[in-house]
């Protein structure tokens, strides 16, 4: 699972090699996504240069221009691809759950999220730490993300209202509070054990958000 599924690492033989331009393509930019990420993870994002990109993509400066117009659009586009895949394993972890199984929605996700990344450290850096160093666009892509996840436990809330299991509603902007708390410990488990130790926030993200929604479960 990750970008990587189904990418040949390796350069590209000249000549025939059986790939159709746009599979070529496909193959570069997918490598370069790849090695941008784990370039970024490795320096930081103010140190990582195109030449750090091509060595690791395996790929030429040539390649490199005629596809992105520079280390940043690189970044950026990278980051868009690290997004959709985690939004995709998400979707895929819940898709078959009763939508009445709020809590279960709620836990799912946080635990899927958390595991996804740990998986793929060099995605957890990208989407929690250097995204913060990169740029108005990244800044803004970063955004975006983090209103997604608010939207997902808005709608898992919504259910638990609805069922009768939520005392009263919360303002909309304690959903936004809630990801930029789960931002801030992924952010600092990273900068500290790690990324594979980031699951072992589940349980108790899961009960700051119960906490939230009026509900607490300090005793689960």
């Amino acid at each position: 699972m990750g970008l990587e599924a189904g990418v040949d690492r390796g350069r590209l033989p000249r000549g025939t090699h059986g790939m159709t331009p746009e599979a070529v393509a496909h193959s570069q930019r997918m490598r370069m996504y790849l090695g941008v990420l784990e370039v970024v993870a490795e320096r930081g994002y103010g140190e990582t240069t195109v030449g750090d990109i091509v060595a690791r993509a395996n790929v030429s400066r040539r390649t490199f221009y005629q596809l992105f117009r520079g280390r940043d659009d690189c970044f950026t586009e990278a980051f868009e691809a690290a997004v959709e895949l985690v939004l995709g394993e998400l979707d895929k972890s819940v898709q078959a759950m009763p939508r009445s199984e709020w809590r279960a929605l709620i836990r799912t996700t946080l635990e899927t999220y958390l595991q996804v990344l740990a998986d793929n450290g060099i995605y957890a850096r990208a989407l929690h730490i250097e995204c913060l160093v990169a740029g108005p666009i990244v800044a803004e892509q970063r955004r975006q993300m983090k209103t997604l996840l608010a939207h997902r436990m808005r709608a898992a809330f919504r259910i638990g209202r609805s069922e009768g299991d939520i005392p009263v509603d919360i303002p909309t902007d304690i959903f936004d509070a809630l990801i930029g708390a789960v931002d801030d410990r992924i952010r600092d488990c990273l900068e500290g054990p790690g990324a594979l130790a980031l699951p072992t926030l589940g349980a108790h993200l899961y009960q700051i958000t119960m906490a939230l929604f009026g509900v607490p479960e300090w005793d689960a």
